[in-house]
């Protein structure tokens, strides 16, 4: 199995640092105009309590509560809006594989771990639009302080729904397929296990435009990380069919290597599924913005995404002056 090709592709417009605001790291505001910067994209852009993602990114827990976060954390590189630290702020690594009755590889687990660096950070740092067409509306300042209950999504994962997958089949996305027929809800061999709830997704479909979302995403919560500290957690993947040792990567493949990209632009949860990066061996490196992944091949990869809550500093409070804009989006089927 190849190692995909990360490469430098054609640098992104980076977004200025507006003058007299201080040097802080990516963790930026994902709320939209009116509470914050974002343009919401392709109406609708969120579910039903917020069509117009004034809070931010939704979340649906496991005890059937809906919820959101305001920011999102990401693991720029240093020079490019990074801390020293680089892609590690965001770090993941395999730890070993899972075998059922047969021998076959049924799963694997992954170490997580989340370091904020949000007040070590050099550089300017580049923004959208995502495959939604969210984008953020102007420059917009930084995050710096204690990330509140923070939570990791992994967009390669299913939720565990069987009904979701065809048998002996390749991920399959489940939006932004322009000039192809549309899937939906898309399908992957891999699932997500012990998550803590599934994170709101939006999605553009085929030729038509047709737009919608619904919780879909896996997602772990990892509480309070203060500035300097890491929070790190073990989770787990499975997968529906159970794979032969013979063509999965050997761990030594694996051993070293960080598994989790989350730049700064790719903006909330607007491309889903992306490539297994255990099965793909999808590496992260210094790289500032990596394109790839299968949804669409050409688009800004992110395979993963932190989200937390920060009280808003009063230069941010000034900021937000601008009225809000219509956006929502679908229910899984």
């Amino acid at each position: 199995m190849k190692t995909r090709n990360i490469i430098v592709s054609a640098t992104p417009a980076a977004l200025l640092v507006l003058a007299g605001m201080a040097v802080a790291s990516p963790g930026l505001d994902v709320r939209s105009v009116g509470s914050g910067p974002i343009l919401p994209g392709n109406a609708p852009a969120g579910p039903a309590i917020d069509p117009t993602t004034q809070n931010g990114q939704w979340f649906l827990t496991n005890n059937g509560l809906e919820d959101f976060r305001t920011h999102e954390f990401h693991d720029n590189i240093d020079g490019h809006g990074g801390g020293p630290i680089n892609h590690l702020a965001i770090d993941g690594r395999i730890l070993n594989y899972n075998f059922d009755t047969s021998g076959n590889v049924s799963g694997y687990n992954m170490n997580v771990r989340i370091t904020n660096n949000t007040n070590v950070v050099n550089g300017q740092w580049a923004g959208g639009p995502n495959m939604h067409g969210e984008d953020r509306l102007v420059p917009w300042q930084n995050d710096v302080g204690t990330m509140r209950n923070v939570r990791f999504s992994a967009h390669w994962a299913d939720d565990g729904n069987p009904f979701n997958f065809a048998p002996s089949s390749a991920n399959v996305p489940s939006i932004n397929q322009p000039q192809n027929t549309p899937v939906s809800p898309g399908t992957a061999n891999t699932f997500a296990k012990g998550y803590d709830g599934l994170a709101w997704y939006s999605y553009t479909q085929g030729q038509a435009g047709t737009v919608g979302g619904s919780y879909q995403v896996p997602t772990w919560d990892f509480g309070d990380i203060a500035v300097g500290s890491t929070a790190s957690r073990v989770i787990t993947f499975s997968f529906y069919d159970a794979l032969n040792p013979a063509v999965v990567p050997s761990l030594t493949a694996l051993q070293g290597h960080d598994l989790l990209i989350a730049r700064s632009n790719d903006i909330k949860i607007a491309s889903y599924f992306q490539d297994d990066p255990v099965l793909n061996l999808v590496f992260d490196s210094l790289t500032p913005y990596p394109p790839g992944g299968i949804n669409p091949v050409g688009s800004n990869y992110g395979n993963s995404s932190v989200f937390y809550d920060q009280v808003p500093s009063p230069g941010t409070l000034a900021l937000m002056t601008m009225g809000g804009m219509l956006a929502a989006r679908r229910r899984r089927a």
